[in-house]
């Protein structure tokens, strides 16, 4: 069973305002990376959310055995919008 995809499953995902890179206050507007995890109970959960300086384009392959990506959206008051994927770990689930 192909799992939903990670744009669509985390535009308008509630989130934090601090970097977990380095720790800066992250404002309405800002550029904004995150990793993310999908295990078939949860669904795509929001993992670490990044400044548009700290954090991954690339993801490593396998690291904790579950459908992984790196999105970047626009962090707008307290929501991620316009998701789009920079890399994910299994092409195959799409």
């Amino acid at each position: 069973m192909a799992k939903p995809d990670p744009a669509a499953g985390l535009n308008g995902t509630r989130t934090g305002n601090i970097c977990s890179g380095c720790n800066k206050g992250i404002q309405s507007g800002d550029l904004v990376r995150g990793y993310v995890t999908h295990y078939d109970r949860d669904g795509w959960v929001l993992r670490r959310l990044y400044c548009d300086s700290c954090g991954d384009t690339t993801i490593d392959r396998g690291t904790e055995d579950a459908d992984e990506a790196i999105i970047e959206a626009v962090f707008w008051n307290h929501r991620l919008a316009g998701v789009t994927i920079l890399d994910r770990n299994r092409e195959e689930s799409v």
